[in-house]
């Protein structure tokens, strides 16, 4: 199953100057929860910014990238990395960036989304998406950010 996971404000904002404009600790936390023993697929950007997470498999996408950068394996498309990821028989988890939410947003069979609750500046947006191809499947509402988990329907 793919699943593009994302925290992000209302106005779709996931980042500034390649960095999460805000820290939640319990939507890290949760983040973290979710990802563990699955594979995640980032863009180099996003890769470069969080670096290496244990107990997941790590994918990255770039052209640039050196395709020997240890404890990861890099692919030059998302195409290419989706079945890299597949092979490891996990959930694949698509964590940004914006450019690869977008490349990705097509592929997906659910959304998480984390969404929130006070607005931030950033130059980095998460792609518009069409509700009506989405069913809303879970709705939890935490202190910072309420969780939205997506199920495609069309």
């Amino acid at each position: 199953m793919v699943i593009l996971i994302a925290a992000l404000t209302r106005d779709r904002v996931i980042g500034k100057d390649n960095r999460m404009p805000w820290h939640i600790s319990e939507e890290s936390k949760h983040f973290r929860r979710l990802t563990t023993g699955h594979t995640l697929i980032w863009g180099r950007k996003t890769f470069e910014s969080a670096g290496r997470l244990p107990k997941r498999n790590i994918v990255v996408v770039s052209r640039t990238l050196a395709g020997d950068t240890e404890g990861v394996d890099v692919c030059r498309t998302l195409e290419e990395a989706i079945e890299k990821a597949r092979a490891y028989g996990k959930d694949i988890f698509i964590a940004g960036g914006a450019e690869t939410y977008r490349q990705a947003l097509p592929l997906a069979d659910r959304l998480y989304l984390s969404y929130v609750k006070k607005d931030y500046d950033g130059d980095a947006y998460f792609p518009e998406f069409d509700e009506s191809e989405w069913e809303v499947a879970r709705e939890e509402d935490h202190s910072e950010f309420v969780f939205v988990e997506y199920r495609r329907s069309k």
